[in-house]
């Protein structure tokens, strides 16, 4: 926060975003269990029946339980990113609502605060949701959920913030394709969501671990499958959150301030 911010000011600006939200919670719902349960079939029924014995961080586990935990990881990244880029463009350009609420008591940075906050919220439910699917037939741990938890919203935050940054940047809303196809798919598909990182050529793997989605799938695939922690993940995530969220709230001052 910075001088001025309110608890009471964010807090509105959530609950505005949470009773539309629930508006069409039925919506949600439907199509937040639905990916993850195609990708558990197509994984575990297809690609998992392929491989008999998997190891990764030194550990024998099913391949559907490490795609899975993968796919957590990967939800925070896709949810967090288009909340925060597609969802914070439409906000600001075609509805308004973030000049129109900053005409209220509330101010600009409590919008904003708000804005990233709720995008992180709705991330880390969509992560728990899929937490909650690799639970039910054993892949995880039921405790997993509450361990994530912490976790899941302060990764939801570093992609929001990455998304709201890429909103506040764009002239136009064709213009979130460039972030959306150079970093976000790369990360999907380097940062060993599908396959462990030493699969990969050694160059490779130092640039997968410039990026925060491998820290991110390292950290979660601790939590859920019990894979060796890695120390170097927490300085990369915390420097990408902080970057992200700097960047993003100065990028949409600079847009909506004239």
């Amino acid at each position: 926060m910075i001088r001025g911010d309110t608890a009471w000011g964010i807090g509105q600006v959530w609950l505005r975003y949470f009773s539309v939200f629930y508006k069409g919670i039925r919506y949600y719902l439907v199509s937040t269990f639905i990916e993850p349960i195609l990708y558990m079939l197509a994984f575990g029924l297809g690609v998992g029946a392929l491989i008999a014995n998997f190891s990764a961080g030194g550990m024998h586990v099913s391949y559907r339980s490490f795609v899975f935990s993968g796919i957590i990881a990967q939800t925070l990244l896709f949810q967090g990113f288009y909340e925060g880029a597609f969802g914070g463009f439409v906000r600001m350009y075609y509805q308004k609502i973030f000049q129109a609420i900053s005409v209220t008591p509330i101010t600009l940075s409590e919008v904003l605060w708000g804005e990233l906050l709720w995008d992180a919220s709705k991330s880390a439910l969509a992560a728990e949701v899929v937490a909650l699917i690799g639970v039910a037939p054993g892949d995880f741990p039921p405790h997993a959920l509450l361990t994530l938890l912490p976790l899941a919203f302060l990764g939801a935050l570093l992609f929001s913030g990455m998304g709201l940054a890429a909103a506040g940047y764009a002239r136009n809303i064709d213009q979130l394709s460039y972030p959306q196809y150079l970093f976000v798919f790369p990360m999907f598909l380097f940062c060993g969501v599908f396959y462990p990182l030493d699969t990969l050529p050694l160059p490779l793997q130092y640039l997968a671990w410039a990026f925060p989605l491998t820290a991110l799938v390292s950290v979660v695939r601790t939590l859920t499958l019990g894979f060796p922690f890695e120390p170097q993940t927490v300085p990369i995530l915390l420097f990408w959150l902080l970057c992200a969220l700097w960047i993003s709230r100065r990028a949409m001052f600079r847009r909506l301030v004239k």
